[in-house]
């Protein structure tokens, strides 16, 4: 799990969204209201709106996320949250303790764990550097 989540309100702009994702270097932010985590929006479905000519401009989160958020509690194990990914195909999922959003597993985070295991103990060094180095620059933010 990355405790690194970005959130945007339901009611901005979907190029807000864009300039978020962009700063962040994440691919989807949650979509909040009224505090609670209701949605993701994800470059794809931007990009599915403009696929299909849709104008970006004055479109809101609310209209291009997407719903119902599906999301995992921090105690479920790994191959748990893998087999709910596939079978809602989804990349990312939500990680929600008593109520609230507190980290983000998606499939990059499952390759590092995958990874990781299948080299334990003798991960090559330049390899346990790589992961190290990536997992050190997810530090929170929102």
């Amino acid at each position: 799990m990355s405790p690194r989540v970005v959130t945007i309100k339901t009611s901005e702009r979907v190029e807000a969204a864009l300039r978020k994702m962009l700063k962040h270097k994440i691919g989807s932010i949650i979509a909040v209201e009224k505090g609670k985590a209701v949605g993701i929006i994800t470059e794809r479905d931007i990009s599915i709106k403009v696929a299909k000519g849709q104008r970006l401009q004055g479109l809101v989160v609310k209209n291009v996320m997407s719903k119902p958020l599906i999301t995992i509690a921090p105690t479920v194990d790994v191959w748990d949250a893998v087999e709910k990914m596939v079978r809602n195909d989804i990349r990312r999922l939500p990680v929600v303790f008593d109520r609230k959003l507190i980290g983000m597993v998606t499939e990059r985070d499952i390759l590092r764990w995958l990874l990781i295991t299948a080299y334990e103990p003798h991960i090559p060094p330049d390899l346990k550097k790589l992961l190290e180095t990536r997992a050190h620059a997810q530090s929170p933010a929102h």
